[in-house]
């Protein structure tokens, strides 16, 4: 078999070097593609594994309240449960650094009296063991060990003083020491700072307020007989938990965000492999008398079929040891947006490295190589069914018949009809829209397999208007291009792929972006918008104090000042916000579009009866009147379902409180953002100069009006989908690689063909004409059909995998102009592709071409 490989294959793939480097490419731009996402997904989770762990230390439990953190007594009552041997309180800020927008510095707060137990550090010049008796270090609010990866990307030494944003604003701090990137200075990719505890405290305004506490267990008791004590006498204002179970909170939360990336990346690798079917199937085709001839010279059927399955699976061992290295880069290139994009949706994590483990080179290994063998298996199995006399005798460019009953289109059908019972499939898994997924999948698969007959179908569209367009070249254009429908229609295909996706997306982003412009413009009413650190208020924004509403309520044209506090906070196991405002500000001028119910009274507020999202209300199933409970500082509180709200602030949705109600329940007055209303809104941009020059700098702040918070919500938006879109041109991209690959295969078979029109008075434009016509047809095929099938697509994802994924439900809008500049830059990019084969097949060599054989 490996002669046969060496002496015929080997010819016929150097005897096409482009064709053959064209299918080497799109396998490794395919693979790269896989690989590239799958580590970029795995490098985030690990990311912030990495820092749960390295914070943790030998803890073997840890617990944790809300966000805003508890008081230093709970730490008493921990220590006293039977089964603790030990107990450390700590606190963590993740504090933006002022001068490097985007850069933050994990800071841990810990009790360096106790806190060896569960960690070490390591000082790059300096002895820390002796830290906790260091009273310059203990007694000083301003003091910090610095980890060494931060302080040389932000050049400073011992002693040198650098600023970090608090909720009073900018304030210094001294690099007390360095400490090397181990053990927990590993967190938060090496951006480390940490202080005592009560230094930390007094910092950052959190007075005598801890966020977490380490369990080291007895071993006698175990771990979770001790927790059981611990969730008792706690009771259900904390959480009790194994440090490793953080981390796949985290993962649960982002699951279905990482999963479109996943399907986005494996679409590129499928249009690599419809590459290699269309190289082997071209071969098929272009190789019969060969095939004739080692038939009758004894060759059997299932060694011409393992012959060129084992062309397919070189083939596609080739690109994948090419793409496996490219996909590294992919990741290290990718890795920003994601984590960006991830920070700001969901949780903050500073994913730097990607690391390409066994998991992601195995299965770019097994899709790469796998999946071109399976690609080749039906041209495989054409090729061993030839009979010896037969393909002796055929002209080699004889094209294949599709019917209306080919297998294919049984198939193609079939998966159409599967399509509304796959949307019914519950999700196995939080966040894991499976059945709205394997719809869209099945959308694609049935839009592939129609396509021979929907080529059909086109041929005789397109004969008159090529004739008027290109003559006589587009008739025969026309014609030539429904002559092997089977072949045609695997570019046409691939490049239906890309252009589909690009329709889904973004019908579903437009969608979304108009859906949320009108909630901003009914629910979110406010004339400005000041943040601390961060654009909008969410996981990157900088708490601020109240006290600065004062004196912006005083500036003149401020007619109100409302502070509202988004808070992310667990609710019936969701990642959701809390949000609190003052109800009788906000009701005075917005209007939010309520589904059930009504605005609830002061006196109903105070008796526990609170506003969700429609999110929150699919997702949880709570509706008018229902109760649910939610964890609190101050104890487990039961609310009450007072109305149904419309709200895209977060897609694990959303529980509204009234500022007085949040700040009894949460012991928290701080506010992410100062919403101001205008009495005269001609002097906003007087009003936006006055509070930047006067605070700005102080805090740090951001500020933005209603037209700009809408335009900052676009960008999110696009922002989180950046990756998605940049797979999509490598989709299209791969297609049009398929695009040449089929016109140099048919300037191949055709070869006699040309040369006879040559000899009859065609002249080299005629032959050009030809097959750039035939390009513009396979490229307008493409945008055609996925338009078609990215309006089906579209709506499932806007209604099934949104449902089940976010919860939200929003009509969905038909992206008209991408899909009609999407046909037409795909057929445009189709005709750019065919040039080179038009070329090749003008300059043929006419008494060459009639001697073809």
């Amino acid at each position: 078999m490996f002669a046969l490989l060496r002496l015929v294959s080997l010819r016929h793939f150097l005897g096409s070097p482009l064709r053959t480097a064209l299918t080497v490419l799109g396998v490794a731009v395919g693979v790269a593609t896989m690989v590239g996402v799958m580590s970029i997904n795995g490098s985030v989770l690990d990311a912030f594994r990495s820092t749960v762990d390295a914070i943790a230390g030998k803890a073997d439990l840890t617990v944790a309240g809300a966000q805003t953190g508890f008081e230093e007594s709970v730490l008493e009552r921990v220590r006293a449960v039977p089964g603790v041997t030990h107990a450390s309180g700590a606190m963590t800020v993740i504090a933006p650094v002022k001068g490097a927008p985007g850069e933050r510095l994990y800071v841990m707060g810990v009790d360096l009296l106790d806190d060896g137990h569960f960690r070490t550090y390591e000082g790059v010049d300096k002895d820390l063991g002796t830290l906790s008796d260091d009273l310059e270090f203990l007694n000083s609010t301003d003091r910090m060990l610095v980890s060494e990866r931060f302080a040389r990307e932000h050049g400073l030494k011992v002693g040198d003083t650098f600023q970090l944003i608090t909720g009073s604003g900018p304030q210094d701090f001294v690099v007390h020491a360095l400490i090397r990137e181990s053990g927990p200075v590993k967190a938060f990719g090496g951006s480390v700072g940490v202080m005592d505890v009560a230094s930390a405290q007094a910092a950052f305004g959190r007075e005598r307020v801890l966020d977490r506490i380490d369990v080291a267990v007895d071993p006698g008791v175990g771990v979770e007989a001790v927790r059981a004590r611990l969730q008792a006498a706690l009771g259900g204002a904390f959480e009790v938990e194994r440090p490793s179970r953080r981390g796949g909170s985290v993962a649960t939360m982002v699951r279905s965000f990482q999963l479109g990336l996943n399907l986005g990346s494996a679409v590129a690798l499928l249009v690599g492999v419809f590459l290699v079917y269309n190289t082997i199937a071209i071969g098929v085709v272009q190789r019969r008398r060969e095939i004739g001839t080692l038939r009758a010279l004894g060759a059997t059927r299932l060694r011409i079929r393992a012959l060129f399955t084992l062309e397919a699976l070189v083939l596609g061992g080739v690109g994948t040891a090419v793409g496996l290295p490219l996909g590294v880069l992919v990741g290290r290139v990718a890795i920003g947006w994601v984590s960006t994009a991830i920070s700001s949706l969901y949780v903050q994590v500073n994913a730097r490295d990607v690391t390409v483990g066994p998991l992601e080179l195995g299965l770019g290994v097994a899709l790469g190589v796998l999946g071109s063998g399976f690609a080749a298996l039906r041209p495989a199995l054409v090729a061993s069914s030839v009979p010896p006399v037969e393909a002796l005798r055929r002209d080699a460019a004889q094209g294949a018949d599709v019917g209306t009953r080919s297998v294919t289109t049984v198939l193609g059908v079939g998966c159409l009809l599967l399509v509304h019972p796959a949307t019914l499939l519950p999700s196995p898994l939080e966040n894991m829209p499976l059945g709205g997924y394997l719809s869209v999948f099945l959308v694609l698969m049935g839009a592939t397999l129609l396509a021979p007959l929907v080529l059909r179908l086109l041929w005789r569209v397109y004969q008159r208007p090529g004739e008027a367009l290109l003559g006589v070249s587009g008739r025969l254009a026309a014609d030539n291009f429904a002559r092997a429908p089977g072949r045609t229609a695997v570019p046409v295909s691939a490049l239906a792929i890309g252009v589909s996706m690009s329709v889904c997306l973004s019908g579903f982003v437009g969608s979304f972006q108009t859906a949320s412009h009108r909630w901003l413009d009914q629910s979110v009413p406010a004339d400005l918008f000041i943040t601390s650190a961060a654009r909008i208020a969410g996981s990157r924004n900088q708490p601020m104090g109240p006290e600065l509403a004062e004196e912006l309520a005083a500036l003149p044209g401020v007619e109100e000042v409302d502070r509202v506090r988004v808070l992310p906070h667990d609710v019936l196991g969701l990642r959701a916000y809390v949000i609190s405002l003052t109800p009788e500000i906000y009701e005075r001028h917005g209007r939010p579009e309520l589904l059930e119910g009504r605005l609830p009274t002061r006196e109903e507020r105070l008796a526990g009866r609170v506003i969700i999202s429609e999110n929150l209300s699919r997702r949880r199933d709570l509706h008018l009147e229902d109760t649910f409970e939610m964890s609190t500082p101050t104890g487990s509180r039961t609310y009450t379902v007072a109305a149904v709200a419309v709200d895209y602030t977060s897609d694990q949705g959303v529980v509204f409180l009234a500022r007085e109600v949040y700040q009894a329940h949460f012991q928290d007055d701080q506010v992410d953002t100062f919403e101001l209303y205008l009495s005269d809104r001609s002097r906003l941009d007087a009003l936006r100069r006055t509070i930047t020059e006067r605070w700005g700098e102080r805090h740090q702040l951001y500020v933005l009006s209603n037209a700009d918070l809408r335009q900052e919500a676009t960008e999110l938006i696009d922002d989180a989908f950046a990756v998605s879109y940049a797979m999509e041109v490598v989709a299209v991209l791969l297609a049009l690689l398929g695009v040449v690959n089929t016109l140099l295969a048919a300037v191949l078979d055709r070869t006699r063909e040309i040369g006879l029109l040559r000899a009859v008075g065609a002249s080299r434009s005629h032959i050009v004409r030809l097959f750039v016509g035939e390009a513009a047809f396979i490229g307008l095929s493409g945008g055609l059909i996925g338009a078609l099938a990215g309006l089906w697509m579209g709506l499932l994802v806007t209604d099934v995998v949104g449902g089940q994924a976010m919860g939200w439900s929003f009509p969905y809008i038909f992206p008209t102009r991408l899909a009609l500049t999407m046909g037409g830059a795909s057929t445009l990019c189709a005709i750019l592709a065919g040039l080179y084969p038009a070329s090749r097949a003008a300059t043929l060599n006419v008494v060459e071409a009639l001697a073809y054989e």
